[in-house]
């Protein structure tokens, strides 16, 4: 009988030896999904980030934006910014990242390219992190710079 137990419990631990631990927080990175910052009133600065990992770039929608050139002030647009997107190797944290990247004006629902180098997107970097559900922008475009960061929802 004590030798019954004794390869029972061999037997045990040897397939303890091989069991792997891992860690529970190895979810792949969602492929596609839309997230929004959170904004009061529809007519505030609010931003929309379509985030496509099976596409070349993902898109950043930016909603009533205004731009600051020296005194002057731009009027509100809606802009989108295509740009090539990373994940991390937690899978929450994407990353934006270009320059000299054709803005798109949005009129209604159809997106116009933005004419001229001074409407150039340069030096853009935007971190959308879905885990503490938070984004951070910068870039320059128009003669100014734009920086923000926020709650999504």
């Amino acid at each position: 009988m004590k030798k019954l137990f004794s390869i029972l419990f061999m037997a045990t631990m040897f397939g303890l030896v091989f069991t792997a631990c891992g860690d529970d927080d190895d979810d792949p990175p969602v492929p596609t999904q839309k997230l929004e910052s959170v904004y009061l009133e529809p007519t505030d600065t609010h931003f929309m980030f379509d985030i496509d990992l099976n596409k070349d770039s993902s898109s950043i929608y930016l909603y009533n934006i205004v731009f600051h050139i020296g005194e002057a002030v731009s009027p509100a647009m809606n802009i989108r910014i295509d740009a090539p997107v990373t994940v991390d190797k937690s899978g929450k944290v994407y990353t934006y990242s270009g320059t000299n990247i054709m803005p798109y004006l949005l009129r209604g629902n159809t997106p116009v390219p933005m004419p001229g180098d001074a409407y150039l997107v340069t030096d853009l970097n935007c971190k959308v992190d879905t885990k503490d559900k938070k984004y951070s922008i910068t870039f320059d475009c128009h003669g100014g710079h734009y920086d923000d960061s926020g709650k999504l929802k």
